[in-house]
């Protein structure tokens, strides 16, 4: 079953703003739950002048251990949930300003 199938739909179709607004949160904190480990190793390889994946993923798991993956993850989920949010509020908006618009226009020059 799909998860929108519990949600009304608006007059577009589409599912209302707040569940929208909820899903580019959490997209955006899975996204970067996905790729915070190699963001992690990104960065450590720039700034620790090793060359190869491999041995900046060993140096890590030996200094570190699994926490290694969690460096910066609160900061980075925040960062990508809070600018999914605006993305998607945004594209609504805009969609749903331009949708009414254009139903308006049609209204004024239809003859009908």
């Amino acid at each position: 079953r799909e998860i929108g199938q519990y949600f009304e739909s608006d007059n577009l179709g589409t599912h209302k703003m707040p569940v929208q607004a909820a899903c580019g949160v959490l997209s955006g904190a899975v996204s970067a739950i996905a790729t915070n480990p190699l963001d992690v190793l990104r960065t450590r390889i720039q700034t620790g002048g090793s060359r190869s994946l491999v041995k900046a993923t060993k140096r890590l798991w030996s200094e570190e251990g699994i926490y290694m993956f969690t460096k910066g993850l609160t900061a980075r989920a925040l960062s990508m949930s809070t600018n999914s949010l605006l993305i998607i509020l945004g594209y609504e908006s805009v969609k749903r300003l331009s949708y009414k618009y254009r139903t308006d226009e049609v209204q004024e020059t239809s003859p009908y």
